[in-house]
């Protein structure tokens, strides 16, 4: 599991990346902790979207784990609830 940080921002979002792409390598469903995230921008929702379809290539999704209302929030009024899968939240 991949836990996000409280501010999920441009500055970080090449590190990400690159742990998703490194549990991805490793074989493991990509699981995130959104627990602590308060403070998201579009450059991190958009890193997120392209892991999705990096993920939809291996026939595989996101799974979701916590509750941020500022991303689900933010990713709602972008219209990409559907893409990120924000129902397969555990």
């Amino acid at each position: 599991m991949i836990k996000l940080p409280s501010e999920l921002a441009i500055n970080k979002v090449e590190e990400l990346y690159q742990s998703f792409v490194q549990e991805l390598e490793s074989g493991q469903p990509i699981c995130i902790d959104i627990n602590d995230v308060s403070k998201v921008d579009t450059a991190s929702i958009q890193m997120l979207c392209a892991l999705q379809k990096r993920l939809m290539n291996f026939d595989q999704k996101i799974t979701w784990h916590g509750d941020s209302p500022i991303l689900f929030e933010s990713v709602e009024q972008l219209g990409l609830t559907e893409i990120l899968s924000f129902s397969s939240k555990i």
